[in-house]
């Protein structure tokens, strides 16, 4: 791995189904064939194939670290199945740091093609964060859309740290084509306009429907806000039904959240999917598990894509219908509660306090995220004007970032690094500016650089020298506007 130095290369490829063991400290591998006719635990999942490692089925290297090292696994698999989905759970021994602080690389394949491009993530859930206990990535989807047969996961450890349990679930979202069924809702007279929302059973297909049968009773809330947020998928799936039954599994059967996290998913061609499940769904919100506290007082609604900058997979820009499904979205439930779109107002963030926030706020607003993304997160303000009226015109954007302000901030390169990294903006005109930094947990660190530029294309060389290998937020200031960014350290 060019990218990570110095690295300590505890590697291990577990081989079945006819593949040749690489190494001789054979793991013991255990694996469950999970379908909706015999389900794992009378879980309801999707079928696929759920792959487990405890520490002592690891082969000796695996447990060997060094406190400057990091320590890499690498796992390659052929399920008994095929699936269109990987979710990546782990836990560790000791002291648990961040889960954005785990880097993973991740790429699939039908047996016998070539092997794609992989797909670098970080960990995304901590494990107080889901009631599996597990740390959790970001949900992997085929980039394709179709089914693989093979797939390769690479998880690097912070130093120090020892993995001791791996949980890999290849779930399969696919389901025979069925007409979406835009639910018929009873409304009154005098309620706004709802607008078309695909029911669970419309997105769910031919599969099973006792498998999304929820055995909970959810929870009414009263909605001060609307949480934005972006499931890091594809920005133009060819069935995004197959995306949120794939997100729906990844919630309810690994992360243990008993439903989809989100109340509301929008696809790039406009349609409103109905996430979580609520019977009251046409005058009032359930709580979901999408933002921490936050889920106490909002709705949270994902746009299927990744729209982060230099991230993983492909990056993208929201499309225009998309973001008019949103706006009508948020339009219909804020008429509904009399919230206004351009207010701040408090919401819980913490069991132990409240901020002062943006009625209509992105999730990384609340949280040590990305989420929604940089080239969503920036449209927030013109959702906000166009919410008011129910209506907003969005052209699609040419250029690969979305920017709503004085400059342009871009990736560092290299990322990750050690040593010395590069952080280029752009100014649209003179202006002082600063470089702040940010842990994971949103500690402000320090002032990188701070100064005086002209207009134009300008780079600043920046050192973490002395700080802890792991994730970081970069935040570039000017006196009306700032945008902030993620870097990855390896000392």
């Amino acid at each position: 791995m060019k990218f990570f130095q110095p690295v300590l290369l505890l590697l291990f490829i577990i081989f079945f189904s006819g593949y040749p063991m690489s190494i001789a400290a054979q793991a013991v591998l255990k694996i469950d064939s999970i379908s909706s006719e015999a389900p794992l635990n009378q879980e309801k999942r999707l079928p696929g194939t759920l792959f487990t490692w405890q520490a002592e089925q690891f082969p000796d290297p695996a447990k060997i670290i060094a406190d400057d090292d990091v320590a890499i696994f690498s796992f390659s698999e052929r399920p008994p199945l095929p699936f269109t989905g990987l979710a990546i759970g782990w836990d560790v021994d000791g002291e648990a740091p961040h889960a954005h602080h785990f880097q993973l690389e991740i790429r699939s394949r039908m047996q016998g093609e070539e092997w794609p491009e992989r797909v670098f993530t970080n960990g995304y859930l901590n494990p107080e964060d889901s009631p599996s206990g597990l740390y959790w990535a970001m949900l992997y989807v085929t980039p394709d859309g179709n089914a693989h047969e093979e797939f390769e996961v690479r998880i690097s450890s912070p130093a120090g740290t020892a993995i001791s349990f791996l949980r890999i679930t290849a779930a399969d979202a696919r389901s025979e084509a069925a007409p979406y069924k835009k639910k018929e809702f009873n409304l009154e007279p005098d309620e706004p306009e709802m607008p078309e929302i695909i029911s669970r059973e419309g997105w769910w297909g031919n599969l099973p429907p006792g498998e999304m049968e929820p055995g909970y009773t959810p929870q009414q809330i009263n909605i001060t806000h609307a949480a934005v947020h972006h499931t890091v998928t594809s920005n133009s799936p060819p069935d995004p039904a197959q995306v949120v039954r794939q997100i729906w599994d990844w919630h309810v059967n690994d992360n243990g959240w008993l439903d989809t996290g989100y109340n509301f998913l929008i696809d790039h061609t406009g349609n409103i999917y109905q996430g979580r499940y609520n019977p009251w769904l046409e005058t009032t919100d359930v709580r979901g598990a999408h933002a921490g506290q936050v889920n106490s007082s909002s709705v949270g609604i994902a746009l299927l894509g990744q729209f982060e900058p230099g991230a993983n997979p492909q990056v993208g820009n929201p499309a225009s219908v998309a973001l008019d499904a949103l706006i009508k979205l948020i339009s219909w439930r804020f008429t509904q509660k009399n919230i206004d779109p351009q207010a701040e107002s408090p919401i819980p963030v913490n069991p132990s306090g409240t901020r002062i926030l943006p009625t209509i706020l992105g999730h990384r607003d609340v949280s040590a995220t990305a989420c929604p993304g940089v080239n969503l997160y920036t449209l927030l303000p013109d959702i906000r004007n166009s919410t008011e009226g129910g209506t907003g015109e969005f052209e699609d954007p040419d250029d690969e970032d979305v920017i709503a302000g004085p400059f342009r901030l871009f990736q560092n390169y290299p990322n990750p690094f050690s040593g010395e990294t590069t952080i280029p903006f752009e100014l649209e005109q003179a202006r002082d500016i600063r470089v702040e930094l940010y842990s994971v947990n949103g500690d402000h660190i320090r002032t990188l650089y701070s100064g005086w530029f002209d207009r134009g294309d300008h780079d600043v060389s920046v050192s973490l020298a002395g700080l802890a290998s792991g994730v970081y937020f970069y935040e570039l200031v000017t006196r009306d506007f700032r945008q902030m960014k993620q870097m990855v350290f390896f000392r």
